[in-house]
């Protein structure tokens, strides 16, 4: 074979994988563009301190919380999980969540954790279904923190764990310490650490 026919045969796999890839996103919609009115940095805020506070507590739970503004100030109805398995999915019910938020208060997003034991870096089909449920919400944000304290935001009109992978953006860390998550690091590459 020749190394001319090598370099052709390779521009073919190249461009059938591009093809392929454009395909199976084709339904993706693009990031959407924040709202003028959406004011992203107060917003931030109030999820980096909710991370702060409820990220060390995340050692074998997730938390969740709907952010909302009430009367000009900003607050989360937030909500927990049983206890996480190993191996086991953490499944969170968030509709207690959505009864505490007042009636009146604007919606503007969510967040949630990762167990630092057995949470996983990646966003999951469920976190990703259930951020693009609300995304007919203008000015609404999707956020989530890794195992070891990785606070991201992403797009939550996206339509796979791919693409809201892809859409990610860090917004900080929560700061674990050995006292609140001596164990992350372990969990975050997939060794549950012994009690």
């Amino acid at each position: 074979m020749s190394c001319s026919s090598c370099k052709f045969q390779r521009w073919l796999v190249v461009l059938a994988l591009s093809l392929g890839s454009a395909r199976a996103h084709a339904g993706d919609k693009p990031p959407l563009a924040p709202h003028p009115e959406c004011d992203d940095v107060p917003v931030i805020a109030h999820v980096q301190e909710q991370f702060t506070i409820y990220g060390p507590q995340s050692q074998k739970r997730e938390y969740f919380g709907f952010i909302y503004r009430v009367d000009g100030e900003l607050a989360s109805a937030v909500v927990r999980s049983s206890e996480c398995g190993a191996a086991a999915r953490c499944i969170i019910n968030t509709a207690p969540a959505a009864r505490s938020v007042p009636r009146g208060a604007k919606v503007l997003g969510e967040w949630h954790t990762h167990p630092h034991w057995s949470g996983s870096r990646a966003l999951s089909m469920m976190d990703v279904k259930g951020a693009r449920q609300n995304v007919h919400i203008r000015c609404y944000s999707a956020f989530y923190s890794g195992p070891t304290g990785a606070i991201y935001r992403w797009d939550p009109a996206s339509t796979s764990v791919p693409v809201a992978m892809a859409t990610r953006t860090f917004v900080g860390n929560y700061g674990l310490t050995e006292e609140s998550g001596p164990a992350a690091y372990l969990a975050a590459e997939g060794n549950p650490p012994t009690p």
